[in-house]
């Protein structure tokens, strides 16, 4: 499937308790691109996953490391967090249009 969107890549799958907040089975995106109005996401293959729930959560990432340790390469960076209806794998990518 060749989509023009852009797409958002699994960084990784929860198993508890994050940053206080509940996030067992949920996926966590590299960025924060999928929002709570996005309610089915498509893999690369065009199948369609519904997004059962939506968080976002905050965590301190280490952005630029070649400034270290001159300069703070840390910072707080926003990441989307969902459930699916689905089985999915680290490193797999979602888009949230068909195109």
């Amino acid at each position: 499937m060749k989509n023009n969107s852009k797409g958002n890549k699994v960084k990784k799958i929860c198993d508890g308790i994050t940053s206080t907040i509940d996030l067992k089975d949920y996926i966590v995106f590299d960025d924060n691109w999928i929002s709570e109005n996005d309610k089915t996401l498509y893999d690369e293959n065009g199948n369609s996953f519904s997004v059962l729930d939506f968080k976002e959560i905050e965590e301190n990432t280490l952005v630029n490391p070649e400034v270290m340790p001159y300069f703070d390469a840390w910072k707080f960076c926003k990441f989307s967090c969902v459930k699916l209806d689905k089985v999915v794998n680290v490193g797999d990518i979602f888009y949230n249009n068909k195109n």
